[in-house]
């Protein structure tokens, strides 16, 4: 097969009347993973990119070649998905050479690329089975020997792994993550498990419904997060809403409900005296279990400003490499915390007072979203 070394670009792509234009692009030997909460709308870029849904705006280019007009077979853009299944009349190697014919490639060359593609995705011995008789694991594996035997530069795959367990899941991840370096495939994978994006995707594409929020590497994501749905919906920050007191040097003082202040770096377009949402990741914030029922009185910094919020720990939970905490601040908002086993204090229980707080670098006050122009 020859290599993979075509480059996808998307530039201004609508799929969904109410969305808005996106545009990314995807290297030779980069999985690009589209991480969303709707898979409908995952399946509608999907379905876009391969050239089985029209385009309702923008254009899609393969090579520098655009494609967006092409039908799907001269598209350039090989599509897997759980909506296309295997044949179930033909046998796998079947399966293999059918969009070969379909293509018009010889018998003799139709069937080398048929074994080297089984080869390729560990399917040796497999060829005369037929669909129904292969696990969730085989039928993924064979049906991407059947994207790759046609050599499309750009593959497309929707949601790859949604039908495997638990520990097949990850050794997919482990062996296609290895035929992507190997081959040097560029690849655009959709899914709506994190897990699935961050072992995946050298980056990562956040949607919310069929709106793109932000293109990057999860770090990208994770610290610096273009908006409060990407802190929120990626990195299960806390979100806050307040109004904003005042900015000096980029940081925002923030007044909460209930005479609470709190600090936090200010996102560009913030104003004062405007409400804002403050994001704040679990694992931000610092928590004391004071010993003394009178070390609960707010505390504050060296310029007056509140430094820690009074609470209550209402729920702890042991997840295995981390504790979470539901904690209550003074005015009924939740929090929540994520703290390392060792770092929990013996004893610490439901009803215990806390404080929390978290330095103004570990925190985003972004634009309230009803309030943005």
């Amino acid at each position: 097969m020859p290599p993979f070394s075509s480059r996808l670009v998307v530039r201004n792509l609508v799929t969904a009347t109410d969305a808005v234009p996106f545009s990314f692009g995807v290297g030779a030997g980069e999985c690009l993973a589209l991480l969303g909460n709707r898979g409908e709308c995952l399946s509608a870029v999907a379905d876009s990119l391969a050239g089985h849904r029209p385009l309702l705006h923008g254009n899609v280019e393969v090579g520098g070649i655009d494609v967006s007009d092409r039908p799907p077979l001269t598209r350039m853009c090989g599509l897997w998905s759980a909506r296309d299944p295997l044949f179930a009349h033909l046998t796998v190697f079947g399966n293999l050479l059918f969009p070969l014919r379909v293509r018009g490639v010889g018998r003799a060359d139709a069937r080398a690329r048929a074994r080297q593609a089984m080869a390729l995705l560990g399917l040796e011995g497999m060829e005369e089975m037929f669909p129904p008789a292969l696990d969730a694991q085989q039928t993924l594996r064979a049906g991407l020997a059947r994207v790759l035997v046609s050599a499309a530069p750009v593959i497309v795959l929707d949601d790859p792994f949604a039908a495997l367990s638990v520990d097949v899941r990850r050794a997919m991840r482990g062996f296609l993550g290895r035929l992507i370096r190997a081959r040097d495939l560029c690849v655009v994978m959709t899914t709506c498990d994190r897990e699935d994006a961050l072992a995946m995707g050298e980056r990562i594409g956040l949607f919310d419904g069929p709106d793109l929020l932000q293109v990057g590497t999860a770090a990208d994501l994770f610290d610096r997060p273009a908006c409060d749905r990407v802190a929120t919906g990626f990195a299960d920050a806390n979100a806050l809403t307040g109004r904003v007191a005042s900015i000096e040097e980029d940081v925002a003082i923030v007044r909460l409900p209930g005479e609470l202040t709190v600090q936090a770096m200010a996102a560009p377009g913030l104003v004062e005296d405007t409400l804002c949402t403050v994001c704040v990741r679990p694992d931000r914030v610092a928590t004391l279990f004071p010993a003394r029922p009178g070390a609960m009185g707010m505390m504050t910094s060296d310029d007056g400003e509140p430094a820690m919020l009074p609470a209550v720990l209402v729920d702890m939970r042991h997840m295995g490499s981390y504790i979470r905490m539901r904690l209550r601040l003074s005015n009924g908002k939740e929090l929540l915390v994520r703290r390392a086993p060792l770092q929990i204090v013996c004893g610490v229980e439901p009803g215990r007072p806390a404080l929390l707080a978290w330095q103004a670098a570990q925190a985003i006050a972004f634009p309230f979203r009803h309030e943005m122009r």
